[in-house]
């Protein structure tokens, strides 16, 4: 098979594209080093929540709101056409006021998000244990939520992926890509080794390695890795009704029975191993917030690199100077929840169909004019 287009990475957003652009009958190979959603995407909690506060960009929150809008048509979607339950559910989360000083900080962010259309409650003490029994009794009230959803982020990935090859695209795994080829000022392709393959467009969608293309580019992909260490527990007791939150982290019920408990946010490079330290931190919080599950059982622990950029922004667009290439990276902490979008957007690029949202704030552009 020779693409029409390459994409390089299969987490949640390789595979959003792969899978919109198969639907629009595109030739698609996709190249992933490990394995689908293996990455950052499978170390993710998956939550898919609406959260901004005033320093959240407009252009963020139009990106967040229309995605988190396409989640359950998606959901549905993928098990028509793959019978693979995602587990997209609702997720009602609680974030705590655990000390007094905290109290008048929540009630001022719950006003502004009011005002700015985001669903969220003030409840005090008593309300919280009644919305979730399982709480610290010493709270001093709560946010909360009640349309924020979770899902399953792996099986997310894989479900995007095994529609995609229903369609007609190609999914390597395992397959680490050497080099791009360029022709001039064109991106034709890439290589693995001695095997070269050609397509019209490539797109970089592989989170924290997507810099690892700079010094080809001669352009800056200022995308870094930023550590996340999760753990999971599994415990006889109820089970949360709620995504329980704080200052400190969170905890939430899975669908598969377990419970996770995030997360940390460290600068540790391309370090991947979750760290005694880290551990210890995020089973700290447990009996904070969830004294019940203090005698959970411990299952495992592990870590993602989250793909970051220094304005907070992910990259969306075609790379400046060149022909052939476009990034899709550098979604933070946000991959989950933008999937849909970005997989919708970048597609509506390649396509040559106009965006449903201006991506200007987006473009990859902005880093070259300020490296000029």
């Amino acid at each position: 098979m020779s693409p029409d287009v390459i994409v390089v990475g299969a987490g949640a957003i390789g595979t959003a594209i792969a899978y919109q652009l198969a639907k629009a009958g595109v030739k698609v190979m996709v190249f992933e080093r490990a394995q689908v959603g293996g990455g950052a995407t499978g170390a993710s909690a998956g939550m898919i929540q609406i959260n901004p506060d005033r320093n959240t960009p407009s252009s963020v929150s139009a990106l967040e709101a229309e995605s988190a809008r396409l989640f359950p048509a998606l959901a549905t979607e993928l098990l028509d056409r793959t019978g693979m339950d995602i587990g997209y559910r609702a997720a009602p989360l609680l974030h705590l006021a655990l000390r007094d000083d905290e109290e008048p900080q929540l009630r001022a962010h719950r006003a502004w998000q009011v005002e700015h259309g985001v669903a969220v409650a003030w409840v005090d003490r008593s309300a919280a244990l009644d919305l979730e029994p399982m709480l610290n009794p010493d709270i001093h009230g709560a946010l909360y939520y009640p349309d924020n959803r979770q899902l399953m982020p792996r099986d997310l990935a894989r479900a995007l992926a095994r529609a995609a090859v229903d369609l007609g695209a190609v999914l390597r795994e395992g397959a680490a890509i050497d080099r791009l080829l360029t022709d001039g000022d064109r991106v034709i392709g890439v290589a693995i080794g001695d095997e070269a393959v050609q397509a019209g467009d490539v797109v970089i969608a592989n989170g924290a390695w997507a810099s690892a293309w700079s010094g080809a580019l001669h352009a800056p992909i200022p995308v870094r890795p930023v550590r996340g260490q999760m753990v999971a527990l599994r415990s006889t007791a109820t089970a949360l009704r709620n995504v329980v939150s704080s200052l400190e982290g969170y905890i939430l019920a899975k669908p598969d029975g377990s419970t996770y408990v995030g997360t940390t946010v460290e600068e540790a490079g391309y370090d991947a191993r979750p760290t005694a330290a880290g551990i210890a931190g995020l089973l700290a919080t447990v009996p904070r917030l969830t004294p019940r599950l203090a005698d959970a059982t411990f299952v495992s622990a592990w870590a993602g690199l989250r793909p970051a950029t220094s304005d907070g922004l992910p990259l969306l667009g075609r790379l400046p100077g060149w022909r052939g290439v476009t990034i899709a990276a550098g979604h933070f902490r946000a991959g989950i929840l933008l999937a849909p979008i970005t997989g919708e957007v970048i597609a509506d690029l390649l396509l040559r169909r106009g965006p449903r949202l201006h991506l200007d704030a987006f473009d990859p552009a902005r880093f070259l004019v300020r490296a000029a």
